[in-house]
């Protein structure tokens, strides 16, 4: 069975790009689709160096909006697996294997099992989206806001998202679930070094919330 693709949604990760191609096993290097969204940095100048399959957004659209495009790039190449892996290095690549055995209907998802080592502003934020996000879907979600998730493609026949930030993720969890998909946890170490977020935690949680309430107005 082939490997599933990899979408690495990239936005300003010039600092970190380098590394995350160097520690990636040589099996997954023809798997990768990089969706540069927007940066500003050096990403693109990298990137039109090297052999990967990229996709371009002209402007920043969001993470949701990079994973979307990543999706369709994978549908239209009879792809029917994949694997979600941010470039800031807090997912370590060595464990794609972990995530590449995808049960049926099953999204494996990424938890960090040391919320002590996150700063207290992620603590509060994780703990109360993974809280909210278990309440909507009635599934324990232990860390809805990793981003190092897998899963079949076919979870799109049988929901649709509209976000196109961060809060994709959530939306697609709580929809996932409620579609009747289940998730798996797989353990990952809890990494954080001086590599700046995209995510604005004011603005992003207030998206959040509104997201959460509207999701009781889904048909």
């Amino acid at each position: 069975m082939p490997l599933p693709y990899i979408i690495v949604p990239v936005y300003n990760g010039a600092f970190s790009l380098k590394e995350f191609l160097g520690r990636l096993h040589q099996q997954w290097l023809d798997r990768l689709v990089i969706v540069d969204d927007g940066s500003s940095d050096e990403t693109s100048v990298i990137l039109k160096k090297l052999n990967y399959t990229t996709l371009t957004h002209e402007k920043n659209r969001g993470k949701g909006a990079a994973i979307q495009s990543g999706l369709h790039w994978i549908n239209e190449n009879g792809g029917t697996k994949l694997i979600t892996i941010d470039i800031d290095l807090q997912h370590p690549p060595e464990m794609l294997d972990e995530f590449s055995a995808i049960p049926y209907e099953t999204i494996l998802l990424g938890y960090r099992n040391d919320r002590r080592k996150m700063p207290l502003l992620r603590q509060v934020s994780n703990f109360l989206t993974s809280l909210l996000i278990s309440i909507r879907s009635g599934a324990i979600i232990k860390d809805s806001q990793c981003g190092y998730r897998s899963f079949h493609t076919k979870v799109f026949k049988d929901i649709r998202c509209y976000e196109n930030g961060f809060q994709f993720e959530s939306e697609f969890l709580i929809k996932a679930v409620l579609s009747g998909w289940k998730v798996q946890h797989i353990p990952i170490p809890t990494i954080y070094g001086n590599e700046s977020s995209s995510m604005r935690h004011v603005r992003d949680t207030i998206k959040f919330i509104i997201m959460w309430l509207k999701s009781f107005f889904w048909i």
